[in-house]
């Protein structure tokens, strides 16, 4: 029989949590790109509507010479009018006296749940965009990948041995410009298609020379807008958990890319303008109650009947398409 050796690990040590680290999963609000990657247009209402010019109007070619005495050639162009309608999403957590009263420094419940009910939210908007321009059939023109030999709509693996992206993205940026006159500026990406991009031969080959590279993320993402010549690359990096609450089985987790493994080249400025075109459009309503600039306002409501504070936050907004000329799909970048 091993002899034991007094006093034990457990007369001289009772385990507690530490107070200096306790696990919290909060995603950076960098890697939510739907409140930059197209212009913002605040609205005092929670819907209004907004004028579309049309684009072959403008670009028909109908100057004719004038003969001495005569009239000039002339024409008009149409107008229309688009709706929009800014959603609100809420949620709160409640925090209870007693939960507070009991609980260690490391926890901050209010400010625990302060984060608890952002990062719903801001999930919430980035689904909100993903679904409104990161999919097949959305924009004039779309293209899926596949292996080896492309045909008509469809491009190379950008993963695959052989796929040249910098040819694909060159093709994308001209044939958008075809369509429209203005040459794509942006891009939003998800994680894996970036990952493929930054492996590719063709594409570090004209980075580096041929050398593969070992550059930190950040410069090599900036390398890669260079090459493309494009003033923004939105990589989609947050996530989030598919798979409902299950108290049967809370361990049962789907976490997934938001952006999975899709890009989009398109054309957007940086803030909206009455002269400008863009691809598409976030309108915020700003007139509910005090919100932010992006439609958002966090709240803290005493619910004495349930002797806690409520934290709640709201987002009000609309994603609206606005230009599907403006953009180029593409869509499974990754085998």
């Amino acid at each position: 029989m091993p002899i034991v050796s007094n006093p034990t690990e457990g007369d001289v040590h009772v385990n507690v949590p530490l107070t200096t680290f306790a696990q919290k999963i909060l995603l950076n609000a960098s890697m939510f790109v739907g409140m930059n990657a197209v212009p913002n247009a605040p609205s005092a209402k929670e819907a209004d509507l907004y004028f579309e010019f049309n684009s072959g109007d403008f670009l028909r070619d109908e100057a004719e010479e004038r003969a001495d005495g005569t009239e000039s050639a002339g024409s008009g162009f149409r107008l229309s009018t688009n709706p929009y309608y800014c959603r609100t999403y809420a949620f709160h957590k409640d925090v209870t006296d007693r939960q507070r009263a009991n609980q260690d420094n490391v926890i901050q419940l209010d400010q625990s749940a302060a984060q608890f009910v952002t990062q719903k939210l801001l999930i919430r908007r980035e689904r909100v965009f993903a679904n409104a321009y990161m999919g097949t059939g959305k924009w004039t023109t779309d293209m899926t990948g596949v292996t080896g030999t492309p045909a008509a709509g469809q491009f190379q693996f950008w993963d695959e041995s052989g796929s040249d992206p910098v040819q694909d993205i060159r093709l994308a940026k001209t044939t958008v410009q075809g369509l429209t006159g203005y040459r794509p500026n942006k891009m939003a990406i998800g994680r894996q298609a970036l990952d493929a991009l930054m492996d590719n031969d063709a594409l570090l080959s004209r980075i580096t020379g041929g050398a593969t590279t070992a550059i930190p993320a950040l410069v090599m993402r900036e390398l890669i807008a260079q090459l493309f010549e494009l003033d923004a690359i939105y990589v989609m990096d947050s996530v989030y958990n598919a798979k409902l609450a299950d108290a049967t089985d809370p361990s049962a987790d789907d976490v997934q890319f938001i952006g999975s493994d899709d890009a989009l080249l398109y054309y957007a400025p940086d803030s909206v303008g009455i002269d400008e075109p863009t691809a598409g459009i976030q309108f915020s309503w700003t007139g509910y109650l005090g919100a932010t600039p992006s439609g958002m306002r966090m709240k803290r409501i005493r619910a004495d009947l349930k002797n806690a504070d409520r934290i709640e936050g709201e987002m009000s907004f609309d994603y609206k398409l606005t230009g599907p000329d403006l953009g180029y799909f593409f869509s499974n970048t990754v085998a």
